[in-house]
């Protein structure tokens, strides 16, 4: 990416992507991570964090909101978007150029339906 003169400043991930050697990975890059970390089991809920009760399986649990989730929402819906072109969703092009030109004509047509 650095080729071409893009360099992210942060990148927004959630709970899956926590992990010390990511973090270090994207700092010596010069890119903040700004990933969602996970809640250990019997790790004290933080004063004012909004809470619900799950049930898994037999047990109840309570479930904490992600506070970074709303910045992931856009993207995360994009490619939502994007995967319900079926086309795109089971990529049966064997070649990059053609599966890339079909997901700019997806994104095309995200992006005139939303004007």
């Amino acid at each position: 990416m650095a080729a071409r003169g893009i360099q992210p400043d942060e990148l927004w991930a959630d709970r899956g992507y926590a992990s010390n050697a990511i973090d270090a990975a994207l700092r010596q890059r010069q890119i903040e991570p700004r990933i969602s970390k996970p809640r250990r089991r019997g790790e004290p809920i933080p004063a004012g964090t909004p809470t619900r009760e799950v049930w898994r399986g037999k047990k109840r649990r309570l479930k904490t909101s992600d506070p970074h989730a709303r910045h992931r929402w856009p993207v995360e819906r994009t490619n939502a978007w994007l995967k319900a072109k079926r086309r795109i969703a089971t990529r049966r092009d064997r070649k990059a150029d053609t599966y890339l030109a079909f997901l700019h004509l997806g994104m095309i047509l995200i992006l005139a339906r939303s004007f």
